[in-house]
């Protein structure tokens, strides 16, 4: 009854503590609006349980058992011990409070609202589904996606051969629990990216650090007779963090290696719809050996993060074996952003937006390059023929953990190299993402940082300075 419920919540409360008199049965009836024999059930009831006491005619008391503690039990106070420590993301915070020369951040002005609230709206209008859907996903949109990925990227697939995702580290994490058991290896890109590095780590796997230079990943140096060695993690089509691209004498000889040792590559190609000035590289999935492989993609960079929309391609019994472990987690992706995204994709509109974008895209990476040479900045800029961010390798000398700490102060941020790195012995360099940044912005971020590397506090090497010097660099 309501007013037992009402009695209980204020001792809970302490509006109503032990040894209060409680108004009479008729003043109750008549503040609440019932009849009075209702109040009297529900005091009886009370007094049953032992809250109330007293007798009828005599008055009614809480009693001074009830509500021991006097306030409402605060379950925030006592938490159940942790069976382990949670684990901390390995992520990079975004910079607050200036120009941030963020990686993997698409520009957001300019994206299409208009049309997204009309795929929105048309999602909307229809009469929702009673059943939670399919775990791969709604199957408009994977044949929606098949579609895009013949066009963008040249990847045939069908629908049944395409999981939809929660982004691509969902995918990552499907992986690892379907392929991975403890004292299995990963190799991994070096440096590479920290947060599917965590993912293969919590799965119990010990991961293989791999050499990049400026044609992707070294596949010379992967382990040959390591029967641990179950998966490969790659982005060829734009390395990250570094930028370089996967040649195809590379692409060849990985896809050649993972069937000799029935390993698993996880082809990443995160922003491989951005290229400037460059062909398209077919993704690794492409070639007719690659039967031992997964695709992952994602609308985070082609459109906008907080979508959380990401997907996998791949052979059909491993699509399978992911949506079966995608039940035991969350199910399934939310239906409504679903079905906008494939109305979205179905009226050619993020095909429209992608080309704008790289036109946008291609005109800010411009930007960075001319205002480094323009101020002279100690340093060489490299992998911005694709992606939304570059490398600015600084020369001998620079330590790039002091200029980035120092640019901050100034309110520039620039995230070290060695961030990304294992070892954290990464080479001296700043990954900087310019997708993100006005023209305007750009020049003065990259004038800040051209200021803060004429100090001496960001030098390593004092005798690294002089030879510059010498030689005529500008400090």
């Amino acid at each position: 009854m309501a007013i037992i419920e009402r009695v209980r919540g204020a001792i809970a409360e302490g509006m109503i503590k032990p040894g209060d008199r409680l108004a009479s049965s008729r003043r109750m009836a008549s503040d609440l609006g019932v009849a009075r024999g209702t109040v009297l059930a529900a005091i009886d009831a009370l007094m049953a349980e032992g809250i109330l006491i007293g007798h009828r005619g005599a008055g009614t008391y809480v009693s001074p058992d009830a509500g021991v503690g006097g306030r409402k039990a605060d379950l925030s106070d006592v938490p159940p011990p942790l069976p382990r420590c949670a684990p901390v993301p390995a992520i990079i915070p975004p910079f607050v409070g200036g120009i941030d020369f963020a990686v993997c951040t698409p520009s957001v002005e300019a994206f299409p609202l208009g049309a997204w609230r009309r795929a929105v709206a048309l999602a909307a209008s229809n009469r929702p589904d009673g059943d939670y859907g399919s775990p791969r996903g709604e199957m408009r949109l994977r044949s929606a996606i098949t579609g895009y990925l013949r066009r963008a990227r040249g990847l045939a697939v069908d629908e049944r051969q395409v999981i939809v995702t929660n982004g691509a580290i969902q995918a990552v994490n499907l992986v690892a629990r379907m392929y991975l058991r403890p004292g299995d290896r990963v190799a991994m890109e070096e440096p590479g990216y920290p947060l599917a590095r965590q993912v293969f780590e919590m799965a119990g796997a010990e991961i293989v650090p791999i050499q990049v230079d400026n044609e992707g990943l070294v596949v010379e140096r992967l382990p040959r007779r390591d029967r641990r060695l179950r998966l490969a993690y790659v982005t060829p089509s734009h390395q990250f963090p570094m930028g370089s691209r996967l040649s195809m004498v590379r692409r060849q000889q990985l896809v050649e290696w993972a069937s000799q040792r029935r390993a698993l590559i996880l082809e990443d190609d995160y922003d491989g719809e951005f290229r400037y000035d460059v062909p398209p590289l077919a993704p690794l999935a492409t070639q007719s050996a690659a039967r031992n492989l997964v695709y992952l993609g994602t609308f985070s960079k082609s459109m906008f993060p907080a979508l959380r929309i990401g997907f996998a391609a791949g052979p059909a019994d491993i699509i399978d074996a992911m949506a079966s472990y995608r039940i035991m987690m969350d199910y399934q992706t939310s239906a409504l952003p679903q079905q906008a995204l494939a109305r979205f994709i179905e009226a050619g509109e993020l095909e429209r937006h992608v080309a704008r974008m790289r036109r946008l895209y291609s005109e800010r990476r411009m930007a960075l390059a001319d205002a480094i040479q323009r101020t002279g900045l100690p340093g060489k800029l490299t992998g911005i023929e694709a992606g939304l961010n570059g490398l600015l390798e600084l020369e001998p000398g620079f330590d790039a953990e002091a200029v980035a700490a120092t640019a901050a102060r100034e309110g520039v941020g620039a995230t070290p190299l060695n961030r990304y790195a294992m070892s954290r012995k990464a080479r001296s360099a700043l990954v900087v993402g310019y997708s993100a940044l006005s023209v305007e912005n750009i020049g003065r971020g990259v004038e800040v940082l051209a200021r803060v590397m004429t100090r001496r506090s960001v030098v390593r090497d004092a005798n690294a300075q002089k030879s510059r010097k010498s030689r005529g660099v500008s400090q």
